[in-house]
């Protein structure tokens, strides 16, 4: 048995469009074959703008082509269904076969409580790592999320509230170390709150400080764009 495999990249979006006498751009077609298949990584993403997004694109470039997509966040949402998109799950790696496999160490959940309380007062303009936190979706998805981003940001990032999650993350991670050696990491809603919780941790630990990378005993990693 032989077989031959052909791989094409390609960028799909508005920059990968001819325009044909003076009509509207349309998408590029790169192939009419029955035998491709366009596989997705991250497919939670951008797959779902049928009109003029990515999803459009990719089957106006590939109109008979196989669609699969990999993620490890299948969502179900009204304008966005993973499922419906590529159709039901092939395979599923779970965690519980990540354990018994030895790829990863099992995990352990605590529930912590630190409520929510809204407070009209402290709802600020959008958040500026809104953009950065939703890379990738499509602008139409992006501008239904900015009200309830704003909201609940600004009520889960509230001063009270973060001096509450301080204090409790600093007290449990030393009774933690009492017993066990080991790291901790944080992961927060918004760069604003990182920042922000950073500050309200060194007020209560400031030997945790340090003026540079290669000291100190708390740093903040925030993801960029490319």
């Amino acid at each position: 048995m032989t077989s031959v495999s052909r791989s094409t990249v390609c960028r799909l979006d508005g920059q990968s469009q001819l325009r044909n006498r003076g009509e509207r751009y349309r998408s590029l077609r790169l192939a009419d074959r029955r035998s491709i298949v366009a596989i997705a990584d991250e497919a939670h993403r951008s797959q779902y703008d049928f009109i003029d997004g990515y999803a459009r694109h990719m089957r106006d470039a590939l109109p008979h082509a196989s669609f699969i997509g990999f993620t490890g966040t299948p969502i179900e949402l009204q304008d966005a269904n993973t499922r419906a998109v590529f159709g039901n799950y092939i395979s599923v790696y779970d965690i519980q076969r990540a354990v018994q496999d030895g790829a990863t160490v099992p995990i352990y959940y605590e529930s912590r409580l630190a409520k929510l309380a809204l407070d009209e007062a402290e709802r600020p303009k959008i958040d500026p790592g809104f953009e950065e936190a939703t890379e990738g979706e499509e602008v139409e998805r992006k501008e239904k999320l900015k009200t309830k981003w704003a909201q609940l940001e600004a009520v889960a990032g509230a001063e009270k509230r973060l001096e509450l999650v301080a204090k409790d993350i600093v007290e449990h991670f030393e009774k933690r170390l009492e017993a066990m050696d080991g790291k901790a990491m944080i992961v927060c809603m918004s760069r604003r709150i990182c920042v922000e919780l950073h500050r309200e941790i060194m007020k209560l630990r400031p030997q945790w400080d340090g003026a540079d990378d290669e000291h100190g005993a708390l740093k903040v990693v925030m993801t960029g764009s490319a």
